[in-house]
């Protein structure tokens, strides 16, 4: 699991990497960084499960640089580290969904916490991560085997025990697209394929690849393609 931790001050910043490293040793890869920019530099090369983040760096702040992280590395932990316990500022964290913020002079104890924590949050969400890439195989394997019949997200869903709201956002994740979508350009591969050979008639080629209405598929085609299916095969035909 990978920390960052961003200070400008220098001996609060090897005074952190130790009193962490006293406890997470062996669970924590620490990386540190004097400034906003050197951070963005050191995350795109880690991509860090947890930052922590000194709020006032000059150059880049602690609040632009966890803006920065959340849009690139949505999941990792942002922890505030300041001296300013100042209202805007926990109004700005919020905004960004920080994780927690911790006052200078910090705590030991309370630092300890802090990330032990924030690792629980880590492990339980790459579990729930494991979990879901793990159905990818499922799902595609039901849309290969099931193309041609009228088949919906709903039908996928109910297979999996999801909620249709919640398989959405899982289909996306996995599949960097919606369901729909998928399924068409599916589809419309298919019968692409189907279409260079001329001894299937347009009808037969839409039937076969799910759409038993053949109006339906050649307006389908065309969106997808830019052409019908006939243009199509009179370019393509073998």
């Amino acid at each position: 699991m990978n920390l960052l931790i961003a200070d400008d001050e220098n001996l609060e910043l090897r005074v952190l990497e130790k009193t962490i490293k006293k406890y997470f040793i062996d669970e924590l890869k620490i990386f540190v960084a004097g400034n906003g920019r050197n951070a963005v530099q050191i995350c795109d090369e880690v991509k860090p499960d947890i930052a922590l983040l000194d709020i006032e760096m000059p150059g880049m702040n602690g609040i632009e640089l966890a803006k920065y992280i959340k849009e690139k590395y949505v999941e990792c932990i942002i922890i505030f580290i300041t001296a300013y316990d100042r209202f805007d500022y926990a109004i700005e964290a919020m905004h960004i969904k920080a994780f927690d913020y911790l006052l200078k002079p910090w705590k030991e104890e309370k630092l300890y916490e802090l990330i032990h924590v924030a690792m629980e949050n880590v492990r339980k969400s790459q579990k729930t991560d494991g979990i879901i890439y793990s159905q990818k195989d499922v799902i595609k394997d039901y849309i290969d085997k099931n193309y041609k019949k009228d088949i919906s997200a709903k039908d996928v869903a109910s297979i999996l025990g999801y909620s249709d709201v919640y398989f959405s956002k899982v289909f996306k994740q996995l599949f960097d697209d919606n369901f729909i979508n998928y399924l068409t350009g599916l589809r419309i591969n298919r019968a692409k394929e189907l279409l260079k050979d001329v001894s299937f008639n347009i009808k037969e080629v839409g039937k076969s690849v799910g759409y038993a209405d053949s109006n339906y598929f050649t307006k389908v085609f065309k969106r997808s393609i830019g052409m019908s299916p006939s243009e199509y095969r009179g370019k393509h035909k073998g």
